[in-house]
């Protein structure tokens, strides 16, 4: 029970948690490069648990408007990288940043 309340109150918040940490990191870097190692597993836990709040319904959902999905889907391959793409070009971005900013975009 308490646990289910605290995983509540963190769901309720979650925002404002993401904006305090991030300006604790902006502020003290140093207190984050620890996790630097672990990165990979933060990120898995937290796709674990997004896909386990998924229910039936998400998937019927997905089915029944196979557009707005297709959309998503170009948008997300296609549309981002290739406006990255040209946001580098047009800022005449330095190679390695270039790069950077074109995986963010993907």
């Amino acid at each position: 029970s308490a646990l289910l309340r605290f995983t509540h109150f963190v769901q309720k918040t979650f925002a404002l948690w993401v904006i305090v940490f991030a300006a604790l990191a902006l502020w003290q870097p140093d207190f984050f490069v620890w996790l630097k190692a672990y990165i990979p597993w933060i990120l898995g836990i937290i796709m674990l648990g997004m896909g386990m709040t998924m229910t039936v319904d998400d998937f019927k959902g997905v089915l029944q408007s196979p557009k707005a999905v297709l959309i998503g889907v170009v948008a997300q391959f296609v549309v981002m990288p290739g406006l990255a793409f040209v946001l580098c070009k047009l800022f005449n971005l330095p190679p390695e940043i270039a790069v950077g900013v074109i995986l963010v975009g993907c």
